[in-house]
């Protein structure tokens, strides 16, 4: 695994997703410009929320981002782990009826192990209990059951409040003891 910068990620993400053929969507302004259902952009998908629920058009089905976000669910984490933080930039793909889970494992896990070189015995998956398509298509890449990790409606179910909404995988990658003691904290 080389080192990259923040720019350079981001990058690679966008070009990647361009290479399969995905429309890149520039990030939007914190605050929503035709949504009164949040304060703050919270996700990379909160912007495409039309496309999804079919009040928009959407410029292609498959889409690809890199979207500034700010939350403050989970506020008191903050500072207390190293993955929770209040504005950070999502990296997104999106399929709008074109691709599905299958498919977007794949995605990711080529572009983790392929294009950032993530070696996989440090990967850690979490899915939503419940889920068995995603369950086993992970197993297909080679996860064993210590590596999958069950989730629940609280860790693994996302929605936008009312409309779209459903099971996620989260990937997690374990730096190992010398960075961090405390385990994958999963």
């Amino acid at each position: 695994m080389e080192k990259l910068s923040a720019n350079e990620i981001r990058q690679l993400w966008i070009d990647f997703f361009r290479e399969k053929n995905h429309f890149f969507i520039e990030s939007k302004p914190l605050v929503p410009q035709n949504d009164d259902s949040l304060l703050w952009i919270n996700s990379g998908v909160a912007t495409l929320k039309d496309y999804f629920t079919g009040k928009k058009i959407p410029p292609s089905k498959r889409l690809v981002n890199s979207q500034k976000a700010l939350r403050t669910n989970d506020i008191e984490n903050v500072g207390l782990t190293s993955r929770h933080h209040t504005l950070f930039e999502m990296l997104g793909n999106f399929s709008i009826g074109d691709y599905f889970k299958t498919e977007a494992i794949d995605y990711a896990y080529e572009f983790l192990t392929k294009k950032l070189k993530l070696d996989p015995k440090n990967l850690f998956i979490t899915y939503y209990d419940g889920d068995d398509i995603t369950f086993e298509k992970w197993k297909s890449l080679g996860f064993s059951n210590e590596k999958l990790i069950k989730g629940s409606k609280k860790t693994n179910f996302w929605d936008l409040g009312q409309g779209p909404c459903g099971p996620c995988s989260e990937i997690y990658f374990d730096r190992g003891p010398k960075f961090d003691s405390r385990g994958s904290e999963l």
